[in-house]
């Protein structure tokens, strides 16, 4: 919009005809360029943080390993047996992430 003289002077082209001459025009200067391409270059960063997200997407969220030694700790009495003890390390976990 330009202001002329305390008058408003709108600028009155479709907006569809602007985006269709600038396609026409990006069209027009791809085969002006043929040989001018796109690249895409990614950070190692990047690269590193993306190979994580994916490992971690992939990995099981249960881990077998934990499950059996938590199971013979609790057939042989040693889980669950102290629970003064596992309300302490509960309350404390909680006042920590806080």
């Amino acid at each position: 919009m330009k202001i002329d003289n305390n008058r408003p002077n709108f600028d009155t082209t479709p907006a569809g005809k602007v985006e269709a001459t600038r396609t026409s025009e990006l069209k027009a200067g791809a085969k002006a360029h043929p040989s001018a391409t796109d690249k895409v270059s990614v950070s190692s960063g990047a690269q590193l943080a993306n190979n994580a997200i994916e490992a971690a997407k992939n990995a099981s969220d249960i881990r077998s390993e934990v499950v059996e030694r938590a199971k013979a700790l609790l057939a042989s009495g040693k889980l669950g047996d102290d629970t003064k003890r596992l309300a302490d390390a509960l309350i404390n976990g909680l006042l920590s992430n806080q």
